[in-house]
Formats: C-alpha cells, structure tokens, sequence
C-alpha cells in the first residue's frame, strides 16, 4: 500500500493544519490581548470554535474508518472507527470528566501530587476505556491482512501521540496550574491535540486510495523520499513493458 503524497493529499494536510494555526493565534490574542474578549474563541472553551472543528475532524475520522470497515469488512478498521466515535462523543458530552467524577467520589479518592482526587479518577476512566479499545483493537489486529496492520501501526503511533498531549500533558498542566507559565502547557496540550488530530484525519482519508495498490507497502512518509515532481503529479508507476525496453 503506497500513500500518494500528490497536491491534493499535501493541500489537504496543509489546510487542516493552517486552520489549527489560526484557532491556536486567536487563542492568544484572547489569553494575552483585549483584542478579543469573546470565551468561543479560546481552546479551552468547550463548545468553542476551535472544540469544534476539533468534533469535526473526529467525525469525518470515524466515518471514513466506518467506510473503510464496510467495504473491506474489515474488524481492524471498525475498531478504529468505534474508537474515534468514542473520542468525539467523550469530547462532546465530556464523559471522561463526568465519569472521572463520580468515580473519584465513590472510590474517596485523596488529592497528592498537586492533583485533584478528580484528576485521578479520569485517569481511571480514560485508562480503563483505552484498555478497551486496544484490546479490541490488538484482537482484530490479529485476523486483519497485512495493509491493515501497517495502517493500524501508523494508527498507534498517532494515538500515543494524542495521548501525550491529551493526557500526559494535560495532567502536567493540572499539577502546575498555579505557576505563571501554565498557561504555557495549557497552550501546548490543547495544540498539540488538534495538531494530532489534524494529521490523523489526513493519514485516515488517504487510506482509501492507498488501499487500491494491494501490492505495494507503506513508505517511510518522509518529505525527503519523494522528488519535487513526485508531490506534483503523485507517485506513478512504470509499466512493465517500459521497464524491458
């Protein structure tokens, strides 16, 4: 399976990751200026501008890994795409946090390490669920051919990535919360996450195409791997006959 890195492909990552730009420099001009007072444009806010493009790109994600499951009747896929439906209803109805909550209440979980007994029982949940999925993710890995598993190892890679931000990061920005440069972390986890889930979109909505070239393996996905004429006009193949002659 080859990704073609074509103008198409490339325009598409680059816009989804300039419109992360813009959200993140708004953000800032909200956080350090009085240029903008509005809360909708913050990162932080919920139901946000930018919270939104964020449940926009996990939708367009898990319906193109549903696609992708139906067509192939691929497992590997489907858990994918249950996984990503997760994350936008978990970020949308804040399941994690509601959850983390109760759990911290029922469990009396105490506060150490600068981190509220809720904090923890997030941790919990979020844990918990992403044992779930990876489970079922690794379960279905096992039955699933050779392009899935190369594309659901891409997968994993971009999930620890989110992960990192999302909550490594995240529990970091809670335990310094009252240290001048938190807002910093804050900063950072929040970018970091639709950065992330920007690359994730694009990765996913090139899997289509890439799945078509069952005889090919995935490239290193390095800039450098392909010439200015490659990313112009996409990787073309030289047919056998040309390649005797």
């Amino acid at each position: 399976m080859k990704l073609k890195l074509n103008n198409w492909s490339t325009r598409l990552l680059y816009l989804l990751l300039a419109t992360d730009f813009i959200f993140i420099s708004l953000h800032i001009l909200y956080k350090a200026t009085d240029f903008i007072s509005d809360p909708l444009f913050s990162l932080e806010q919920d139901l946000g501008y930018a919270e939104v493009f964020q449940y926009i790109k996990e939708y367009w994600i898990a319906l193109c890994l549903g696609l992708l499951a139906a067509t192939n009747r691929s497992l590997v896929y489907l858990s994918w795409s249950l996984l990503f439906l997760y994350l936008l209803v978990d970020d949308s109805l804040q399941i994690h946090e509601t959850w983390g909550e109760s759990l911290s209440q029922h469990l009396s979980l105490s506060p150490m390490f600068n981190l509220r007994m809720q904090d923890f029982g997030e941790l919990i949940v979020s844990s918990s669920i992403g044992l779930f999925f990876l489970i079922l993710i690794g379960t279905s890995y096992k039955f699933s051919d050779r392009l899935s598993r190369k594309s659901s190892k891409y997968l994993i890679g971009m999930l620890l990535s989110l992960a990192l931000f999302g909550i490594a990061i995240d529990l970091v920005h809670v335990a310094f919360r009252s240290f001048p440069m938190s807002s910093l972390l804050g900063l950072l986890e929040d970018g970091g996450e639709h950065g992330v889930m920007s690359v994730i979109a694009w990765f996913v909505f090139l899997l289509p195409e890439a799945l078509q070239s069952k005889n090919s393996v995935f490239p290193s996905m390095s800039w450098k791997d392909h010439s200015h004429e490659d990313l112009k006009s996409g990787i073309k193949r030289i047919p056998e006959s040309q390649k005797q002659s």
